[in-house]
């Protein structure tokens, strides 16, 4: 049997949580951290399901292959094929586990098989849902009540409303973390740190994300030296209702609502083939063209409703009916008024299947890792299952010698050297609203190589190091590093890709040769020069900066 080690997870969604189980069942000891309660999470107000190819998919004619293709489309190809292999593979093996451990996902009307569902860019209904349209919260909360369970037996100790402020390093070697807990400030000492703290949907204006979702992990991963990946990528769900700030889940296009403009065109399916159920990237970018026109768009469901009879729409998704009707609006009455919004981060902390970074001693898993699983757009209702394959890689993984391993880069093929830039003592402070304002108009989904300059000359200017005295400075802190980061990243590659697209470099006709850039903190301090757009970038690796 393998040594047991002190472990520290931080970040309490599904990949934290699961990890935490996995290896507390392999004998370490674990420490779940969460700077908030076990259930604010990203998982938890996942709408969307979890895609898995098991035997009613395969009878059906579906087949892991076929999950892989569909991954590597959707990522325009800049996926780690390996990575996508290994999701797509045991995906079953993962809902089989869930089961088990006391997840209920929906069944069809028979109740002998569970209901699959269809989403944007799957070419099979392979979607597992649980509670209707409240999947992530049905899975989440079987993780926290076994977790619970484990605490109560002294084999798990959980420390919530824990902040965690700083990695702890010993001569290059991740050895702990440091920790706010009300008033105090508190040291953990570990064997190995697992960072699974979700998104940063709080850098824009608008997000699917809760408010915690503030880049933590790969702002503290970054200080510590790791490699961060694929920043630029960042996806824009197509259907958020702003008047509530929450999401309709895609299920709901998968069940036939569709798009419509003021005039109640459909406009999609001059579009895309796949209309309605195009990739992400396609759909949020048709609608936000025509906001920018000054036209509104409608999510429009009646169809279904008349077509699979009075109620469905709220039995099918009973939470968001449930919100909807709170604002006054009925997906089954008439069409619902809807906007892009930021919803998933394909970039983040270098790691591979085992979760290891650059960085000894640090592991990374879920939405702030980037394996490479996603490439340059997300996969609908890949993400609850990134989190359970590579939560649980993470933990089985964890040997004596881990203090000693790192991963080594493979599938990059760029990676700069970034200084943390000099901060201009007489610029004024960036605070939260104008750091949103900036990312939602720089970084959003569309961008320019001049708009790209400009933030980048903004947020290398604006403070974002250790040192906060509150919370609230360091999450801001978090996110002014995230957002230089793909600021910085946006502009290096100067084609359009996934979900990085520039209106200044539109796609191009033939297939784009594959290509994954990456940034580290350079250990010397060069005098920035933003006069050439990437001059604070030193090439560490031979090649052009701008892929």
């Amino acid at each position: 049997m393998r040594k047991p080690l002190e472990l520290a997870v931080v970040g309490s969604g599904v990949a934290g949580l699961y990890a935490a189980i996995t290896a507390v069942e392999h004998g370490h000891r674990v420490t779940l951290l969460t700077k908030d309660a076990l259930a604010d999470s990203n998982s938890w107000y996942a709408q969307g399901g979890i895609a898995a190819v098991g035997p009613r998919g395969t009878s059906r004619g579906d087949q892991v292959a076929s999950h892989i293709e569909d991954t590597l489309t959707a990522g325009a190809r800049l996926n780690d094929p390996a990575a996508v292999r290994a999701l797509c593979s045991s995906a079953w093996g993962h809902i089989e586990a869930l089961m088990a451990l006391g997840t209920d996902f929906d069944a069809e009307p028979s109740g002998e098989h569970p209901a699959l569902g269809l989403e944007a860019a799957h070419t099979h209904a392979r979607i597992l849902h649980a509670g209707g349209d409240s999947t992530g919260k049905v899975i989440a909360s079987a993780l926290i009540d076994l977790c619970r369970r484990l605490a109560g037996q002294g084999r798990l100790e959980i420390l919530e409303h824990a902040f965690v402020t700083d990695l702890v390093d010993d001569a290059g070697v991740v050895t702990g973390l440091r920790y706010l807990q009300g008033a105090e400030a508190i040291r953990l000492e570990a064997d190995v740190v697992l960072l699974a703290t979700g998104g940063i949907g709080s850098l824009y204006g608008w997000t699917t994300n809760p408010a915690g979702a503030t880049g933590d992990g790969a702002a503290l991963a970054w200080r510590a030296g790791a490699l961060m990946v694929d920043a630029e990528f960042v996806q824009f769900h197509p259907t958020l209702v702003r008047a509530g700030r929450f999401m309709v889940s895609e299920a709901v296009r998968g069940e036939g609502a569709i798009l419509i403009d003021g005039d109640g065109h459909r406009f999609m399916t001059g579009v895309h083939p796949a209309a309605e159920l195009a990739p992400r990237d396609v759909v949020a970018r048709a609608i936000h063209h025509v906001h920018a026109t000054g036209g509104q768009v409608f999510l429009d469901a009646r169809a279904v409703e008349d077509a699979k009879g009075q109620g469905y729409l709220a039995r099918r998704f009973p939470s968001i009916t449930t919100r909807l009707a709170a604002l006054g609006l009925d997906l089954a009455a008439a069409p619902v008024p809807v906007t892009e919004a930021q919803h998933y981060w394909m970039g983040g902390v270098h790691a591979d299947g085992c979760g290891r970074t650059t960085v000894p001693g640090l592991r990374v898993a879920g939405e702030a890792a980037c394996t490479g699983t996603h490439g340059a757009n997300r996969l609908a209702s890949n993400s609850l299952l990134e989190a359970l394959v590579h939560g649980f890689g993470a933990a089985s993984s964890l040997g004596a010698d881990d203090a000693g391993e790192a991963c080594t880069p493979t599938a990059i093929d760029y990676v700069f050297e970034l200084s943390d830039g000099a901060t201009d003592p007489a610029a004024a402070p960036l605070s939260l609203e104008g750091l949103q304002e900036l990312a939602t108009a720089r970084l959003g989904v569309e961008r320019t190589g001049e708009g790209l300059a400009k933030a980048v000359a903004t947020l290398t200017a604006a403070p974002s190091g250790p040192g906060a005295r509150t919370r609230e400075e360091a999450e801001l802190g978090h996110l002014i590093t995230v957002g230089r980061l793909i600021a910085e990243a946006a502009l290096a590659r100067t084609t359009s890709i996934g979900a990085h697209y520039r209106t200044d470099a539109p796609p191009p006709t033939a297939a784009p040769r594959r290509v994954r850039t990456g940034f580290v903190r350079a250990t010397r301090t060069p005098t920035p020069d933003t006069s050439a757009g990437t001059g604070s970038n030193d090439l560490l690796l031979t090649g052009s900066p701008n892929p």
